[in-house]
């Protein structure tokens, strides 16, 4: 039997500013979720979350990888809670929904997409266990460092070193988000088990506001794949700053895969990333639990963990583990804000903002246009 698992996630509004959607946005949500898995039978079934300002609706069925329907059914859910969110008088009521009615697949409308396509419970996979990330105030590079650290560092993933399944490699696929195109992507493939494999995925993620992973496949069972990530820009859809990207992920764990520990071990580095107020500064990556608000100092990027397991039918279990939620993350907390601290205390200086790609959609622009007819050149004296 074949399943796809969609993570549709958007901002269509929030109270008070970029915090949280409000109960009665995600009543809608759910209402509509739970009709489309008991009336119209379009989902096996599905959850609603939100982190940050985000809702994310997190949705398995048997209609494949960008399915007309589940993507139309999740457009619709958000104009919905766009409503909603326009008659409470929320802070930015539809701001991802960029578009006015997208044709079918909605991945570059706004929205971010992660799906997973696969054939449920093989013979040689005894249980299909997933986490779901969610990422808020932050660039669709927000979980490079994490994802390098996880495929290419045994310091974090000792099954690199344990586990002949994993000994084996992964196919990498890494997207360039400055080709902008409707209708193509520019993409390469790397191979981590060939000669500086690691090094090659590292000299491109490096450049977080350019680079970044799409997919990730096994080399042991090169049709299965273990990681989907919605690697889009806002600004390349809209033409201007809109709001950050805020990306989505599913990362298939356990067996063949990289277990769930050796998945998140990594985001205890909390690495600086793009983000913040405004989308132009460099702040930490913090872990958070699921379902909270942005309500820090500034607004730090959040990233939230849930765990799932699926049964032979397609169905989540009832109970959901929420991985960042833990006292045990706690430090990582700490950290995250102690190194978000030093970096605003900088300001708007050097590496404390974005690089200039990523300004060059900002108010920044008009202000170094205005001053480049000021500037006059002046000859030395010898």
């Amino acid at each position: 039997m074949k399943v796809t698992i969609s993570v549709i996630k958007a901002d269509v509004g929030s109270i008070g500013g970029h915090t949280k959607p409000s109960y009665a946005m995600l009543n809608a949500v759910d209402s509509n979720i739970e009709s489309a898995i008991i009336n119209s039978q379009l989902l096996l079934d599905g959850i609603t979350s939100f982190t940050g300002d985000d809702i994310a609706l997190v949705m398995s069925h048997n209609k494949g990888v960008g399915s007309k329907e589940i993507h139309g059914f999740a457009w619709n859910t958000f104009l919905e809670a766009t409503q909603i969110a326009k008659d409470y008088g929320l802070y930015g009521a539809g701001q991802d929904l960029l578009v006015d009615a997208p044709s079918g697949n909605i991945r570059g409308a706004g929205p971010a997409v992660a799906e997973i396509e696969f054939d449920l419970l093989p013979n040689y996979r005894q249980a299909e266990a997933f986490l779901v990330f969610g990422a808020d105030k932050c660039a669709p590079g927000a979980y490079s460092v994490a994802l390098w650290n996880t495929f290419c560092n045994p310091m974090h993933n000792g099954g690199l070193l344990l586990s002949p399944k994993l000994l084996k490699g992964f196919t990498v696929t890494v997207i360039d988000m400055d080709h902008k195109s409707q209708d193509s992507d520019r993409v390469v493939t790397i191979n981590t088990a060939e000669e500086h494999g690691s090094i090659k995925l590292a000299a491109l993620l490096r450049n977080m506001d350019r680079f970044a992973v799409e997919s990730v496949h096994s080399n042991a069972h090169p049709n299965e794949q273990i990681v989907s990530l919605s690697a889009t820009r806002l600004h390349n859809i809209a033409g201007k700053y809109t709001g950050k990207d805020d990306p989505v992920m599913i990362f298939r764990t356990q067996g063949i895969f990289p277990a769930p520990e050796e998945v998140v071990s990594p985001y205890n580095i909390c690495p600086y990333i793009t983000g913040d107020c405004r989308g132009s500064h460099v702040m930490a990556l913090m872990p958070m639990a699921l379902n909270t608000p942005v309500r820090g100092n500034y607004c730090q990027p959040i990233v939230s963990c849930t765990a799932f397991s699926m049964d032979k039918d397609g169905y989540f279990t009832d109970e959901l583990v929420d991985v960042f939620d833990g006292q045990e993350w706690n430090v990582a907390r700490e950290k995250a804000l102690t190194k978000s601290n030093f970096m605003r205390e900088q300001g708007c200086f050097g590496v404390a903002m974005a690089s200039e790609p990523e300004l060059a959609y900002t108010g920044l622009v008009e202000i170094m246009k205005s001053m480049e007819s000021r500037f006059e050149i002046r000859k030395n004296i010898t």
